[in-house]
């Protein structure tokens, strides 16, 4: 075994690798893989859909039984007393039932993660690293077994959006005893640069934040140009309020409009709730062309960028994490014009496209249209950037090999 190659990681998902959810995982496995001997991960979900793991990976579902157990798990938490301890730790930031609720979740399924894993822990205590993918109430919960002596591993876990921010539409308005699992774990790595920021700016300095980007695989291809007098844009997400694919469309409408000249195609990747408001073609004018693609695969979206004209990627979310979809456009070369919300703005910027407000109007959306598809952005200098920053084989080759030669501080302090 090389000198600076861990034992065995123990993983701690939502679902993964079930479902199609945490898709960034479907990479990051891989090279974990080929850093620890074993790798054995637990979800708190299961389902029939299961994604190809490595062969040293072990997948054990014995948690997640335990997990679906909710009402009987929170009706045990409010007997427990610890609910009540935990509305007293946080009775300054409470303000509603939707927050007790929340807590009450919080506390119930940290009881779980607890219970289950304390009889685990000797199995547990083999590993040499317990690696939450999510900063939530499992990652509290194994800082506490730890804190207790019943585990032995280092802590660590990865920090996205919804698990980092506070008060912010789609996220909670607070994290129970943050401030105790910033003073208790290994390292935290914050997928963007702003998630870092966030957390030092509220919660100081003396805990390791790291930056560990997430990625996606260079498919080594570059996506052509349409010929003269034609325009290709594509996008890529569900159809949801916060979404605003139709605004999108609308954009895309009005650059038509004012572009009579050329023969405009939209195709768009993804489905949900206002799916057949974008079929509908009223108001859309005789040079554009609507391609609807619908819910598809990953292979299949890269297959498009591969072998058809794109000379656009656009999205005009009101809320993201660090888009996938970005990243995989600009993979290909694809110049990005896209909305300074979440991490996107740490994808999209001079070397990628045009960045945009995070409530753009149709003409400041149409204007940056317009620059990008005159050719501001070559597909070189978006694939370089690409390279620098989001390839998956770089950033988790480089994540992984920082796992292994963490050291654990030696903190004991009160939840607060």
């Amino acid at each position: 075994m090389e000198a600076n190659k861990m034992k065995e990681l123990v993983l701690i998902t939502k679902r993964f690798p079930f479902f199609k959810t945490e898709a960034f995982l479907e990479s990051e496995i891989k090279i974990l893989a080929k850093a620890f001997d074993k790798v054995t991960i637990f979800p708190y979900e299961v389902d029939s859909y299961c994604r190809n793991v490595p062969d040293n990976v072990v997948v054990d579902c014995s948690f997640s039984t335990l997990y679906q157990k909710k009402k009987s798990r929170a009706v045990k938490t409010l007997l427990s007393g610890e609910l009540a301890k935990a509305i007293s730790v946080h009775w300054a930031m409470i303000r509603s039932a939707k927050d007790l609720n929340m807590l009450l979740k919080f506390v119930s399924n940290a009881r779980a993660y607890s219970h289950f894993f304390s009889i685990q822990s000797e199995r547990i205590n083999q590993a040499d690293l317990v690696y939450t993918y999510w900063f939530n109430e499992a990652t509290y919960a194994f800082l506490k077994l730890k804190d207790a002596g019943i585990i032995t591993p280092k802590v660590v876990t990865r920090g996205h959006r919804f698990d980092i921010y506070e008060n912010q539409p789609t996220t909670r308005r607070f994290w129970p005893y943050r401030k105790y699992c910033l003073g208790q774990i290994g390292t935290v790595y914050s997928i963007s640069d702003d998630g870092k920021q966030y957390l030092e700016k509220n919660y100081g300095h003396d805990t390791d934040i790291k930056i560990a980007r997430l990625g996606v695989y260079d498919h080594q291809r570059v996506a052509k140009k349409s010929v003269p007098g034609d325009v290709c844009i594509v996008s890529v997400s569900r159809v949801a309020p916060m979404k605003r694919v139709d605004f999108i469309k609308k954009a895309i409408v009005q650059y038509a409009l004012q572009h009579p000249e050329k023969r405009i195609k939209w195709t768009h990747f993804g489905d949900g709730e206002g799916w057949s408001a974008l079929s509908d073609s009223e108001g859309v004018p005789t040079n554009m062309t609507l391609d609807l693609k619908g819910n598809v695969k990953n292979e299949t979206i890269y297959a498009h960028y591969a072998q058809h004209s794109v000379d656009l990627f656009t999205n005009l979310s009101s809320s993201e994490g660090i888009p996938v979809s970005i990243m995989e456009a600009i993979s290909f070369g694809i110049p990005v014009v896209a909305t300074k919300v979440g991490g996107t703005g740490e994808i999209v910027g001079d070397s990628t496209g045009k960045l945009l407000p995070d409530h753009p109007t149709i003409e400041e959306v149409v204007t940056a249209y317009e620059e990008v598809l005159d050719g501001a952005f070559q597909a070189a200098q978006v694939r370089g950037f690409f390279n620098k920053y989001y390839n998956a084989e770089k950033n988790y080759a480089h994540f992984s090999s920082d796992l292994s030669g963490l050291n654990s501080p030696k903190k004991h302090l009160q939840p607060s």
